[in-house]
């Protein structure tokens, strides 16, 4: 049998709705939960977010999301179960880092690659630590991340590995793969789109993900189309991994939404045109609630935080259809696949 492991618990796949591969229900950069400036004020902060997701579901269909945030920046079991409480969405977390410029705590980086395989097997199985205790609330999918700091991007330097991931990052992808192995779930993946222009992240993840003996199949590499690169995108493909296509209508490192969103349908079409389909799906990587300190120009609001819930399908799918991709690709993109990847065999 296969299941949807949410944080309220194992559900069918056939529940799953139009799916959000890469989103951010609560989301602070690490250190932000100590300053005066961001404490939560839960109980409107809940509702906040869970009538954005309601609005969602209601409006556009979407029935599953797998809420990428790490623990370090800011996963909130409670908040996500009672999210997915007060709305019936499926709310899919994840155990896993940030890249190590920006996040994976001191602590987590003195672990062996052992240490890291078991803390995210029981992040899967038994439930999520938080604040020191133990919730019954568990993980369905694992985060990897590479890359460089987002204020002042630059392509990663070589590590000691001879690729562009830092040590720290080479050993949680290494317990990733084993951890993904034991369990069976998925692994959704961030890549820095600098570091596309002197390597391939995604392929240098895969190479130690299935080292360590992850299936490519349900692995998802995410940012790859934010600076597309033909030849880069059919090398993933073509080892069985998928790819995920983020930042709609978020300008992540471009002017505007229409250069970003007019270069990654171009590339997305491209690949439903050779036959890939079946290996793509699409997501924001949206902040529904950033509990921030004043917004200033090294720490601006972000388009993460604006863009419309609707505007994937107001604006983005409108777009893909206007190239040709009909309404079986569309379904097959933005339910069928991820519903696939996302599942776990008990």
């Amino acid at each position: 049998m296969e299941v949807f492991r949410t944080v309220l618990g194992d559900v069918s796949p056939e529940t799953s709705g139009r799916f959000l591969t890469h989103e951010h229900l609560l989301y602070g950069y690490p250190g932000a939960e100590l300053d005066h400036r961001t404490v939560l004020d839960y109980e409107n902060n809940v509702a906040f977010i869970a009538k954005q997701v309601a609005d969602g579901m209601n409006d556009w269909g979407f029935g599953t999301l797998v809420d990428m945030t790490p623990p370090e920046v800011g996963r909130h079991p409670e908040l996500m179960a009672e999210v997915a409480r007060r709305t019936g969405m499926n709310v899919i977390a994840i155990t896993g880092f940030f890249p190590e410029r920006m996040g994976v705590p001191y602590y987590w980086r003195r672990q062996t690659v052992e240490e890291l395989t078991d803390f995210f097997v029981k992040d899967l199985t038994e439930g999520m630590v938080f604040a020191w205790q133990q919730t019954p609330y568990k993980a369905g999918a694992i985060k990897i991340a590479t890359g460089q700091e987002s204020v002042t991007p630059q392509p990663s330097p070589i590590g000691p590995n001879g690729r562009r991931i830092h040590e720290v990052e080479d050993r949680v992808i290494r317990a990733a793969g084993r951890a993904s192995r034991i369990v069976g779930c998925a692994i959704n993946t961030h890549t820095d789109p600098m570091d596309y222009r002197v390597t391939n992240p995604g392929i240098e993840q895969l190479d130690i993900l299935e080292e360590e003996g992850a299936d490519p199949a349900k692995v998802v590499i995410g940012h790859a189309f934010v600076e597309p690169n033909e030849g880069q995108l059919h090398e993933i493909l073509d080892r069985g991994a998928n790819l995920q296509l983020d930042h709609i209508g978020i300008p992540w490192r471009v002017d505007t939404v229409e250069e970003l969103d007019e270069r990654m349908a171009d590339a997305f079409v491209g690949l439903i045109n050779e036959g890939y389909t079946s290996q793509l799906v699409l997501s924001y990587d949206r902040w529904f609630y950033n509990p921030r300190s004043d917004v200033t120009e090294s720490d601006p609001q972000l388009a993460n935080e604006r863009v419309d819930l609707g505007y994937m399908w107001t604006s983005f799918i409108p777009r893909l259809k206007s190239k040709g991709v009909t309404d079986e690709q569309i379904d097959a993109i933005t339910r069928d696949n991820a519903a696939r990847i996302f599942s776990i065999k008990v």
